[in-house]
């Protein structure tokens, strides 16, 4: 079956079709970049989270790619109580399992769609245990209401959530032709989510461009998946 159209995966099939599931394929501008981002996007979430931070968290990587938001939190000794990757590209699945295996911390592979799958963050709360969403460059190819649907999707689930976007910030330049990425109008975002959310963290100082970190926080008595402990 096709793909359909404005399918935020298209960049990425298209990227491993022309050079295989290597870097290259995660559309990232530079591994600095990356790094960047993955550093910001931890400090947010273990500000935010209670007791013991990250690790006490269950983590699902969204859209994981090869797995380095995990190799990089080995890498920096930021340990987590559990660590689910979910990717929907084989290919890159399939790199993401070849990295955790080399790993001596707990760590799962799924091959989903988390945008199709609607009952995927149900799932991951309740038979995995996690308690913390996460999406690092994941949502760069959505339009921003379809964004928003599958953020409020892993907050209905009952677990934290901090993703990174870019935004319309003054300094955002045009999208080339033929740019994948999306700008997201974050105060339209913010405003959206403070409406019912009382825990939010944002930040947009740590690369000179226009990207963006965003923390929803659960309540600990809120957190359905602290239940199972």
């Amino acid at each position: 079956m096709a793909p359909p159209a404005g399918d935020p995966l298209k960049p990425y099939r298209d990227a491993v079709a022309r050079s295989g599931p290597g870097f290259d394929a995660l559309l990232w501008r530079s591994r600095d970049y990356q790094h960047t981002r993955f550093r910001v996007l931890c400090e947010v979430a273990a500000g935010g989270l209670t007791d013991q931070g990250l690790a006490d968290a269950t983590v699902a990587d969204l859209g994981c790619g090869r797995a380095d938001l995990l190799l990089w939190m080995q890498e920096h000794g930021m340990s987590v109580r559990g660590y689910v990757g979910v990717e929907a590209i084989p290919e890159l699945a399939d790199e993401s399992r070849r990295a955790a295996s080399d790993l001596t911390a707990p760590a799962e592979i799924i091959e989903s769609d988390f945008a199709a799958d609607e009952t995927l963050f149900e799932r991951l709360a309740s038979d995995h245990g996690v308690t913390l969403c996460l999406f690092s460059g994941s949502l760069n190819t959505f339009d921003q209401k379809r964004a928003e649907r599958v953020i409020d999707r892993a907050w209905q689930a009952g677990v934290s959530v901090v993703f990174n976007f870019l935004s319309d910030a003054p300094s955002a330049r045009r999208p080339e032709p033929g740019d994948p990425a999306s700008r997201f109008k974050t105060a339209r975002l913010l405003s959206s989510f403070a409406e019912r959310v009382d825990r939010i963290a944002f930040r947009r100082d740590y690369l000179p461009t226009y990207d963006a970190t965003i923390g929803l926080f659960q309540k600990p008595s809120d957190q359905k998946p602290s239940d199972r402990d």
